[in-house]
């Protein structure tokens, strides 16, 4: 104490004004500018937040809308009648005047699904025209039963490119026993 009593008002002040200037720089530093932080960091994070939510809000309707396309999958494979693929194919082709084009046409082997059965015929036909084929894929596509075109290969003929060659697969599918 002997030491501030020594020193002059001029130096006094000083003295007592750094200290006060000390006192709220530790007071900033130690309790204001963590806080201004925190909000900082809190305000990043809602903006995150609400980012995410947006993104789960559109992944919700996504989610919806395709259980509703499952469901009404699943409704339109319930009341589908029981029917074989070989013959339903040779009959759309017989409507679209080509049946006398099908090469072959044989089963092949599909993946396994737990919901689903699935029954798959390659069909190739030759000497078709680009016109006739998208007639009766058109048919195959929109025909009652759930038909579906997974792979299809076009080929022209070297002596006339407006005659086809197609390779393709047709997929039908049943529900499995036992699901709803």
């Amino acid at each position: 104490m002997n030491f501030f009593r020594n020193l002059q008002r001029r130096e006094r002040l000083f003295v007592v004004g750094a200290g006060a200037l000390l006192v709220l720089f530790l007071i900033f530093k130690l309790t204001i500018d963590p806080m201004l932080k925190r909000s900082a960091d809190l305000d990043r994070q809602l903006v995150t937040a609400r980012r995410q939510l947006g993104e789960l809000r559109t992944m919700q309707q996504e989610y919806q809308r395709q259980k509703s396309v499952v469901a009404s999958i699943n409704s339109q494979l319930k009341k589908q009648p029981n029917f074989a693929i070989f013959s339903h194919l040779e009959e759309l082709a017989g409507q679209t005047g080509i049946r006398n084009k099908i090469v072959h046409m044989k089963p092949t082997v599909s993946a396994p699904n737990d919901v689903y059965n699935e029954e798959s015929v390659e069909v190739k036909m030759e000497g078709v025209t680009l016109a006739q084929l998208v007639q009766y894929l058109h048919q195959v596509e929109n025909s009652p039963q759930l038909l579906k075109i997974k792979r299809l290969e076009m080929k022209p003929r070297f002596d006339n490119r407006q005659i086809l060659t197609a390779i393709f697969r047709v997929s039908a599918f049943t529900l499995k026993e036992g699901t709803s």
